[in-house]
């Protein structure tokens, strides 16, 4: 025997395991795996053995993934908030049914905080905003478990979700991770513009989900996406327009820019089939703003584009004539009632000016305070024009309901965003792309946001804070890397 196989044999006394006991070993398992699954199979039946066994595959390949590759988990959340969340629920009799975004939120979460720990990685700098966002929905929570945890769900959608997007996106979303989080976003906006032309010209053949198409298959008025709510779906595509901008001055073929031309102007198109006014300046506003900080650049783009779309919808598509939209810029109705609305909700506050009525406790006080409303150049309002009318903006509903406190807090946010792009924009540079390029654009779709908030409440959806705040957390984590190089300080944290 050789001198290092009999020292290795001889060390401590130890053997190698005989081959018979790991034969032993696999066919005692391999036994164990049948017994199981034909008590499985007896209990649940083939198709739901099937189903679960899938699911544990799936679920083994997902946690392989993650661990591996956490932005995988990360994307998978954001598209599953950006319309797909009813494709899979678990429900429950206690707890908030588990939607597919909720899922998401919560395996991603226990995966960063598993690496977050093992890792010792130091989270991304600086913290004032994660900190403020933290208080403040805190502070929400605590009146959620005041009033017996009835909007707890509703919290978890408008509140937990959003931030938690802030906080993932800032820590996960650097370096390369950022162009490529611009690709998915518009794959999204293309998905969204599609849907919305096809809604309205009947093509259902491009419309997936088939639940937006309805029972019947008739177009409902206007056009709704898959969150079957008009005025959300218009706001989403108008926040994201401005993404289309950013490709075309970065992509190199001609071919391409063409194409994102063309999904642009049918973007424009599928805005305006929402037929509701708060979305087409929510889309306006995050062109324009997106146009004028950086006119030398994305001017050239936006103008033909709006050109080519205004000469095919008045010359070619006859949108002129469109009857249901002069029916809905006409109607004054709509915007008498959400001003009696508005001195509502300000009535209510005079009540409870420093900790509001609670949260979403509006539609509960409201009676008390409804009365006909005159407005200087308008004819009075009577109570039954707007006697039900939920809150119809972000500003002063949560005054209403959150009070001074909430309302200082839910400002100061937009403060610190607003700040940290005023910080860092200024210091573009010619080679910088981020911050020539891409840092309107995210601009944009803030502005897109807050302008949109004016007349339209988002605290019942996820998906507008979602795209707020991964925007904001981008701007926030900018280190001034050049992003088409990946390197420097945005570089993806080893092992994330």
């Amino acid at each position: 025997m050789p001198a290092a196989k009999r020292s290795l044999a001889g060390a401590g006394g130890s053997r190698a395991t005989p081959a018979w006991v790991a034969v032993a070993a696999y066919v005692l398992l391999a036994g164990a795996v049948l017994v199981g699954s034909k008590l499985l199979v007896q209990r649940l039946g083939g198709e739901q053995y099937a189903a679960v066994l899938v699911g544990v595959l799936l679920g083994v390949l997902l946690t392989i993934v993650s661990f591996r590759y956490l932005p995988f988990p990360y994307f998978l959340w954001i598209l599953s908030v950006c319309g797909f969340r009813f494709l899979w629920s678990i429900r429950t009799p206690i707890l908030p049914d588990l939607y597919l975004d909720r899922m998401a939120m919560i395996w991603l979460s226990v995966v960063f905080l598993i690496k977050i720990v093992a890792e010792r990685r130091p989270l991304v700098r600086p913290l004032k905003i994660d900190i403020l966002l933290l208080i403040h929905a805190l502070y929400l929570l605590t009146q959620v478990i005041i009033q017996d945890m009835e909007f707890f769900s509703t919290w978890t959608v408008c509140i937990l979700i959003p931030y938690t997007v802030f906080f993932m996106t800032k820590n996960i979303v650097t370096g390369r991770l950022i162009r490529t989080t611009l690709w998915i976003l518009l794959v999204l906006s293309i998905y969204y513009n599609i849907t919305a032309v096809a809604e309205k010209y009947h093509l259902n053949f491009l419309i997936w989900p088939k639940y937006i198409i309805g029972i019947e298959g008739e177009f409902r008025g206007r056009s709704q996406g898959p969150f079957l709510q008009a005025p959300l779906f218009g706001t989403v595509i108008g926040m994201m327009l401005p993404i289309h901008l950013y490709f075309m001055a970065t992509v190199r073929s001609n071919a391409a820019r063409v194409l994102l031309v063309v999904s642009l102007i049918v973007g424009l198109a599928g805005l305006y089939f929402t037929y509701t006014r708060g979305s087409w300046l929510a889309g306006i506003a995050a062109l324009g703003a997106t146009a004028v900080l950086n006119r030398k650049v994305y001017m050239r783009f936006l103008l033909p584009a709006v050109i080519i779309g205004v000469i095919v919808a008045v010359g070619v598509l006859g949108l002129a004539q469109d009857k249901f939209m002069k029916e809905r810029v006409e109607n004054e109705n709509t915007i008498g009632s959400r001003l009696a609305t508005a001195v509502t909700v300000f009535r209510v506050w005079r009540d409870a000016p420093v900790f509001g009525c609670g949260f979403f406790q509006y539609r509960n006080v409201r009676e008390r305070y409804i009365e006909p409303v005159e407005i200087p150049g308008m004819p009075v309002i009577r109570f039954v024009q707007f006697r039900h009318n939920a809150i119809h903006d972000i500003y002063l509903g949560p005054l209403a309901e959150t009070g001074l406190v909430g309302t200082a807090m839910q400002l100061g946010i937009y403060v610190l965003i607003w700040r940290a792009f005023i910080r860092k924009y200024p210091r573009r540079s010619e080679d910088d792309e981020f911050a020539a390029l891409l840092m309107p654009v995210l601009a944009g779709i803030l502005v897109g946001y807050l302008v949109g908030g004016l007349a339209f409440d988002y605290r019942f959806f996820s998906v507008t804070g979602t795209l707020f705040m991964l925007s904001a957390a981008i701007i926030d984590g900018y280190r001034g890397e050049a992003t088409r190089g990946g390197a420097g300080a945005g570089e993806v944290p080893a092992g994330l």
